[in-house]
């Protein structure tokens, strides 16, 4: 079944003038993918009367609201509980996670006031964080041994409900961690932003902007308008990163948002000397503001994220949010902004998935991870991904010892 299906990945031909491949896959196919990943688990399961009663979990939880960036010494902290496994009711099942993702939105839950799209933490609870980990306590919906994905929180061990969990998505040859990066929820919000909530994709020769494009979500975006033929500009903080936009993914020009030497509009005047057809942003504030006083006739701009006003705690005041003074510019030159949530976007998901793999197994997109281990590191990672200390997507694995 590996064989047949990598053979199908490797004979489709592109066909579109966004560069998307149309794969026929059916949804059989797809269930292969996802289940992939728990066949060997199939002969790992562990045999209920030796399984322990209880487990000792440790988790990170909200101890207090962030004013302004978080600190994990101050605002969290690292505690042990035990769960008594014979509690768990039938709704729920027990996951030992292998994984967790860093994920900007993880800012946005945990302020007093509640995210109108994420909803908030609240003191006390476990910081919200995605992963992927292993069934060991199942119920008629996850068998012991499945592979699952989901909303699990920074900690070792979830009790969660079926009903927030999808089998994890995984591909021959593929590391697991893709499905939290490339093969996940960057992947997906990055196809989202590029192909189905634009009035129109980039095209070939047009300048696209892409903000964060050192960041999970960013350096995918950029990729993607590679493909399609566009002269593609990164921006990003600092001279590592201003590299690797350049050297490793091959960016036509890379902004340093940092630099003191230079503003961002100086640096977009130089690197965009004919001006921007598209922007895929997740920063917001400051540069939107200049990337509008640039846009040509027709731009488009998505708004994936604002980073900017996450670390600030802003998001969820309104009264403090920086929008863009310069709008005008879009009736100006007949241009379009638009937002996406790509949870609103789920019937474009399965395409998604076949764009990413095609290109995954051509090799033409990439998204690098940073690993750090055991999920004492957590907070720290969490600070480390608003201080800009990592290329791609942030991880912890906490099947490593720490």
């Amino acid at each position: 079944t590996h064989h047949q299906l990598l053979s199908q990945i490797r004979t489709f031909d592109d066909s579109s003038n966004c560069n998307i491949c149309i794969l026929s896959f059916d949804m059989h196919l797809i269930h292969i993918i996802a289940t992939m990943g728990n066949i060997t688990s199939l002969f790992m399961r562990q045999n209920l009367s030796t399984m322990p009663d209880t487990l000792t979990n440790k988790k990170w939880v909200l101890v207090e609201y962030p004013e302004g960036k978080f600190n994990a010494t101050r605002d969290a902290k690292l505690v042990e509980e035990t769960i008594d496994l014979s509690t768990v009711s039938d709704d729920m099942v027990v996951v030992k996670i292998k994984a967790l993702s860093v994920d900007a939105f993880i800012r946005t839950m945990l302020d007093d006031t509640k995210n109108v799209a994420h909803g908030t933490a609240g003191l006390g609870s476990t910081i919200p964080a995605l992963g992927y980990g292993k069934v060991i306590k199942g119920n008629k919906k996850f068998k012991e041994g499945a592979m699952v994905t989901g909303l699990l929180g920074a900690s070792t061990y979830s009790v969660i409900s079926s009903v927030g969990l999808t089998p994890t998505m995984t591909l021959p040859r593929s590391k697991p961690t893709a499905s939290l990066s490339l093969l996940g929820i960057s992947g997906i919000a990055a196809y989202v932003g590029m192909f189905i909530s634009p009035s129109k994709c980039p095209r070939k020769g047009e300048t696209v902007v892409v903000s964060a494009a050192a960041g999970a979500v960013g350096c995918i975006a950029a990729q993607m308008a590679k493909l399609c033929g566009a002269r593609v500009i990164g921006v990003a903080g600092g001279a590592k990163k201003q590299r690797f936009l350049l050297d490793e993914l091959k960016l036509d020009g890379a902004i340093d948002y940092k630099s003191t030497k230079k503003s961002i509009g100086e640096q977009l005047d130089e690197s965009c000397p004919n001006g921007i057809d598209f922007l895929f942003d997740n920063v917001g504030g400051d540069l939107l503001d200049e990337v509008l006083q640039r846009i040509n006739l027709h731009s488009r701009l998505v708004i994936c994220g604002a980073v900017s006003q996450y670390d600030s705690g802003n998001i969820n005041n309104k009264s403090l949010i920086k929008g863009p003074s310069h709008y005008i510019k879009l009736a100006e030159t007949s241009s379009t902004i638009s937002g996406f949530n790509m949870m609103h976007y789920t019937s474009s998901f399965l395409g998604a998935f076949r764009y990413l793999a095609w290109h995954y197994y051509r090799g033409n997109i990439v998204c690098p991870e940073h690993i750090e281990n055991g999920i004492s590191s957590f907070g720290h990672c969490l600070e480390m991904l608003f201080a800009g200390g990592h290329c791609g997507r942030l991880v912890v694995d906490l099947e490593a010892m720490k």
